[in-house]
């Protein structure tokens, strides 16, 4: 009964750390749950895009597992240091290493259950919520999901259950390695002494920062965009810790040197204690820079692709239906078509014809394309397509008069433009830009960004194909929209890439990008929520460090006053690097962004700005206000000593 006496009285003292740890633990556990709920959830294995929302939610999922995890070891790691000084204190008074691993067994059962069975309850509340959320953003009404999974429930706790007991493994291999007074001083930071190698791996962070902007800058819209996009991030998250952790303590041992600066009253305390705050805090302040950034990419991609899809329905296809055949469709295709109408009880109108050459992928090199052929031609190179359409076939479809030499050519490219002297399949054009294209789309539906060139006649010996679409009306639910264009198509006897039906294409991107928002909204929670933690717990170490400076401070002849604004313009100052960093992070990672969704046939740039100013402001918002909330604390550790 001691023991229990013991851990109970430890946690009622320490409820401002042990408070906050279970709420966000539990939080983690209910979001890992409802990825699992969902994750073997039957209803949405019937749908048509199955597949692509489970890997989805199964990647999310693990994703999340990684978080949680890595927000134990860090907590861990904090609830340690405060736990320490009480364990070597019970050493002192005469427990042995036995009762001490008992009570550090205790406690973990105690933490586990706690987060485990709030968790679990909070999830089942809440996921019932979050698939309805779900199926709005697929726009699906016949999910069906039970109260409770209990494959979710086993999965949920078996996982939580395996970390708690490396959390509690860690702690008792560090309780065998420090004697007791080890223990009562485990809190105490040793001066630190920093080699020409720590100066080397701060100017490593800055090299590798620097290349990974670099990378982001240079990506073009091809295949292997993604895998590098990857390969930038993995340099930020490197060069973000050295950054904070060598580069930021260089910076002021460099200003600490320039005696004419240093010695000033104003600098000496700033600087002085900046470097002291940063030494401590930096990987902790690097950890929240990027948990920032990756709430704000993850946030950005998923809302902008999500917001962005009536955009990319409409360069799939222009028009509700699109064909595309060798020939011109044949009188008995026209047939095929109008009974399809009938059959289904839908009205065709706006019917076009037109004939363009095929899709000729490759890349630019300057002011000329070098022509790869078909896709099946394409290498890591290639990032663009090409469609000739003769100057007869625009009028005809456009209705717009044009006169064009043969030298001349206009050019429809949303990702690019192109103008003044180019060269495309050994012909030299003077290329004028047009900025909009009614009859544009992307025929084969590739990641490549297709480019219309319109001119008076169509280069000798490329293919040409024979574009035919139209528009119709049908009084019914989506369903019925989709029933008719994937009969249509059986009907007709064509291949998927041959016909594209807009309300085909509009429901698997809804089911694609609807996926992405939900995953993006989940993982953003999670990393808020241990975002905030992070925060809340760097606080109050701050605190209880200055009161020890607040002290000394004072000590040298400083006014309260003084000492109380120098202090917290340093702490604001310190709070306010991440988010900072984070925002210059977002900032390099948009032009990489958007030459993926380029290759998802979105072009708006005006939307992605204003996505991203939007959820920056918003994360800016959430993030001083936290920083205000968790400031309470800090100022009430720090004036129970003044």
């Amino acid at each position: 009964m001691l023991f229990f006496k013991l851990i109970n009285s430890s946690f009622k003292r320490n409820g401002k750390i042990y408070g906050p740890y279970l709420l966000a633990t539990s939080m983690l556990v209910a979001i890992n749950y409802i990825f699992a709920a969902i994750g073997v959830n039957h209803s949405l294995h019937h749908l048509a895009s199955s597949s692509v929302i489970t890997a989805m939610i199964n990647i999310s999922a693990n994703f999340i597992l990684l978080v949680t995890f890595a927000f134990l070891l860090y907590v861990n790691r904090f609830l340690w240091q405060q736990r320490s000084s009480e364990l070597g204190l019970y050493s002192m008074l005469g427990m042995t290493s036995r009762n001490l691993d008992f009570l550090t067994v205790i406690e973990k059962c105690y933490l586990f259950i706690g987060s485990i069975v709030c968790g679990l309850v909070t999830g089942i509340i809440f996921e019932r919520l979050a698939f309805l959320g779900l199926g709005r953003l697929l726009k699906v009404h016949s999910l069906k999901q039970p109260w409770i999974e209990p494959a979710a429930l086993g999965k949920t706790v078996l996982y939580m259950g395996g970390f708690f007991i490396i959390l509690m493994a860690v702690d008792l291999v560090k309780l065998h390695r420090l004697n007791p007074n080890q223990l009562w001083h485990a809190t105490t930071a040793a001066p630190q002494r920093h080699s020409w190698l720590f100066k080397l791996l701060g100017l490593l962070g800055i090299a590798l920062l620097a290349g990974a902007y670099y990378i982001t800058l240079t990506t073009k819209p091809r295949i292997s965009a993604f895998s590098s996009f990857m390969t930038a991030v993995l340099l930020v998250v490197a060069g973000t810790y050295l950054l904070f952790i060598a580069g930021s303590v260089i910076v002021l041992q460099f200003l600490q040197r320039r005696k004419k600066f240093y010695y000033r009253p104003r600098h000496f305390i700033a600087v002085s204690g900046m470097l002291q705050r940063m030494e401590q805090n930096g990987a902790s302040l690097a950890t929240i820079c990027l948990l920032c950034s990756a709430v704000l990419v993850a946030l950005f991609s998923s809302i902008t692709l999500y917001a962005g899809i009536g955009d990319t329905v409409k360069l799939y296809t222009p028009q509700d239906v699109v064909m595309i055949t060798n020939q011109p469709v044949t009188r008995q295709q026209q047939d095929v078509i109008k009974s399809a109408a009938k059959d289904h009880h839908a009205k065709i109108s706006d019917q076009t014809s037109y004939q363009a050459t095929t899709t000729q992928n490759g890349y630019w090199r300057g002011q000329r394309f070098i022509n790869q052929g078909s896709l099946k031609h394409m290498t890591n190179q290639t990032t663009n397509s090409v469609i000739f359409v003769t100057s007869h076939e625009y009028r005809k479809m456009t209705g717009k008069p044009v006169r064009l030499r043969n030298s001349q050519a206009l050019v429809y490219s949303p990702a690019k433009q192109h103008t003044g002297n180019i060269t495309i399949a050994g012909y030299r054009y003077q290329a004028k830009n047009l900025r909009q294209l009614s009859f544009a789309f992307n025929p084969e539906h590739s990641i490549y960004a297709p480019a219309f060139v319109i001119v008076n006649h169509l280069p000798v010996g490329i293919p040409t194909m024979n574009v035919t679409s139209f528009n119709y009306r049908l009084n019914g639910s989506d369903r019925q929209h989709i029933r008719f264009e994937n009969d249509l198509q059986a009907r007709l006897q064509l291949a998927n890439m041959q016909v594209t039906g807009r309300h085909n294409i509009h429901y698997l991107l809804n089911s694609l990008y609807g996926g992405m928002v939900f995953a993006g909204i989940l993982i953003s929670l999670a990393l808020g929520i241990t975002t905030t933690i992070v925060i809340y717990f760097k606080q109050i170490s701050e605190g209880y460090a200055d009161q020890y400076r607040f002290r000394t401070m004072q000590q040298v002849g400083l006014s309260k006053r003084e000492t109380t604004k120098s202090i917290h313009s340093q702490v604001l100052m310190v709070f306010m690097l991440p988010i900072a960093g984070a925002i210059v992070n977002l900032l390099f990672a948009i032009p990489a962004i958007k030459q993926i969704m380029t290759q998802l046939s979105f072009y708006n740039l005006q939307l992605m700005i204003m996505v991203a100013v939007t959820i920056t402001a918003a994360l800016l918002v959430i993030y001083l206000l936290i920083y205000g909330l968790t400031t309470r604390v800090y100022h009430q550790i720090v004036n129970n000593v003044r």
